[in-house]
């Protein structure tokens, strides 16, 4: 008896740590939201003239990303939100000033075809092949002169339908004709209780 009480005692014992280690690796760590805002301001003082500010921080603690904190910014003058960080890996500062300007041009740009459609909850817009030369920069050509890639994401409030894809591929044509963007992506992504899985198409 006595051994099975100290087994359960041992199960349990590892269990807590477990839990425990799991609570603080989800944790934020203070002092490494003071260094990820410090650098942002740093960068935004060397590259965007000041003309930007931090405004609170992310912390990637699924692994989502390659880092682990960032700044999360406003351009004073556009708006746009983006993230300042430090990659992981190789220490090396970057922004995502770029992608998002573009993403957020991208997605107002596509309104009017989106509010034609019935129960969409959100659209958004996700670009990762912006050049790396407009790193640090605000002055941004029009996305029309550049040869990128977007993804376009709608969520959905319902299942399937036998048209979708038909849908697709009129998202396409408008991307092509009204945005001039030669090649992109699209995704239906349907509500978790139908359990249909995401359309995704691209041309």
């Amino acid at each position: 008896m006595k051994a099975i009480l100290w087994i359960l005692g041992s199960i349990g014992t590892i269990v807590i740590a477990i839990i425990l280690l799991f609570i603080y690796e989800m944790t934020p760590n203070a002092s490494m939201e003071t260094k990820a805002k410090e650098l942002g301001e740093g960068y935004i003082q060397k590259h965007f003239d000041g003309q930007a500010e931090v405004y609170d921080v992310l912390y990637d603690n699924m692994g989502n990303h390659e880092f682990d904190y960032a700044a999360k910014v406003t351009h004073k003058k556009t708006g746009v939100s983006f993230l300042i960080y430090e990659t992981r890996d190789f220490q090396v500062m970057k922004d995502t000033y770029a992608s998002s300007y573009y993403e957020e041009q991208i997605e107002r740009d596509l309104q009017p075809f989106v509010k034609d459609m019935d129960d969409v909850v959100s659209h958004l817009v996700h670009i990762s092949d912006v050049p790396d030369k407009y790193q640090g920069e605000d002055s941004l050509p029009d996305f029309k002169d550049l040869n990128i890639v977007p993804n376009v994401i709608i969520d959905l409030d319902r299942a399937a339908l036998d048209d979708d894809e038909q849908k697709m591929e009129e998202l396409f044509v408008f991307m092509k004709e009204n945005l001039r963007i030669e090649r992109g992506g699209g995704r239906f992504v349907y509500d978790p209780s139908s359990g249909d899985e995401m359309l995704q198409m691209s041309y």
